[in-house]
């Protein structure tokens, strides 16, 4: 009787302790909530090699950023636009900073539109003030 408690004391913590792994594991890592968020943006066209960077906000819902709210007023987005642009990606990728700690939000967003085409490397920051749009 005593063997038999021991052993099922033996594989209940070997079960704990493969469950305790699974939250640490990259892949487990849950996204961002829903909501507006500021990210630095590193913005890339192609075929004229035109580059630059900026801090913009954000909104991404369902874990992938779904709009880009430009310095211009502008916004890129996606589903149906008017623009005749495609956008694709967005999937927000998650990753533990082994020296902080720190989770780390990332995205990227390509928009197609007549032969040129863009690329947003976005590095999520820190949740923006819900304002009305």
């Amino acid at each position: 009787m005593m063997k038999i408690a021991l052993i099922l004391f033996l594989l209940s913590g070997v079960f704990c302790s493969q469950s305790y792994g699974t939250l640490l594991r990259a892949d487990s890592l849950k996204t961002l909530p829903d909501g507006q968020y500021f990210a630095d943006v590193t913005f890339f066209r192609y075929p004229d090699n035109v580059s630059a960077e900026y801090n913009l906000k954000l909104r991404v819902r369902d874990g992938i950023v779904r709009v880009i709210h430009l310095n211009n007023g502008g916004v890129v987005h996606d589903g149906i636009n008017n623009e005749g642009y495609l956008y694709v990606g967005g999937q927000v990728k998650v990753k533990k900073n082994k020296r902080t700690g720190k989770l780390e939000y990332s995205a990227q967003v390509t928009i197609s539109s007549t032969g040129i085409i863009s690329t947003y490397t976005i590095n999520i920051e820190k949740e923006a003030a819900d304002v009305p749009e």
